[in-house]
């Protein structure tokens, strides 16, 4: 996939252009709504609006568990925390190939004429898998990413329902440091200020 920028909601929906479109269909074949309470057969009338806040909701950079994970790395933090004063040369961070796991639990509300809102909550399970690569930090800051390769696999699940894809990218296709990202905490840069 070769998008200017990949996000959970693009990852998912590799098929078509509409993600709100497929994850509806998904969710009519699948009969979720219609098993919940409350909900019965009017489920099938309010799928379009969850696969719209599902699409909503899933308008976040699928590269942002990566930048979390690397930012309680120990080689990280401790190339970060040698360079925070920003008058030596970049160190060079080797990553060797590993896996990140993230996992959330989006909800969306249901309300239905006068039944109180139902609640549905999706388990959204995202799995990388990252090559070898070099990672450049000078000044605290994570600046730079060598040319390494992941392979991402998302899973969204429900009451039954269950919908999985998985790609293959490069790094630069996932995250983009336009003015580098912080390893350490708020506090070491303004010390470093002052």
């Amino acid at each position: 996939m070769n998008t200017s920028r990949v996000t959970i909601a693009s990852h998912l929906n590799q098929t078509n252009q509409d993600t709100s479109a497929e994850l509806n269909n998904l969710i009519i074949s699948s009969k979720v709504l219609e098993s919940v309470p409350h909900l019965g057969p009017a489920g099938r009338l309010v799928s379009a609006p969850v696969g719209h806040a599902l699409e909503a909701a899933f308008d976040h950079s699928l590269g942002d568990p990566i930048l979390w994970a690397w930012q309680t790395h120990r080689d990280l933090k401790a190339a970060a925390t040698a360079t925070l004063d920003g008058t030596g040369q970049p160190e060079h961070v080797a990553l060797a190939e590993h896996e990140i796991s993230s996992i959330h639990h989006p909800e969306v509300d249901i309300t239905v004429d006068q039944w109180a809102p139902v609640t549905i909550t999706f388990d959204l399970t995202l799995h990388f898998t990252l090559e070898g690569l070099l990672l450049t930090v000078q000044g605290g800051l994570l600046i730079g990413l060598g040319p390494g390769a992941c392979s991402a696999d998302a899973t969204l699940s429900t009451h039954g329902f269950e919908l999985s894809r998985s790609a293959q990218y490069t790094l630069h296709e996932l995250i983009t440091l336009h003015t580098g990202l912080r390893l350490l905490p708020a506090s070491a840069y303004t010390r470093r200020s002052a």
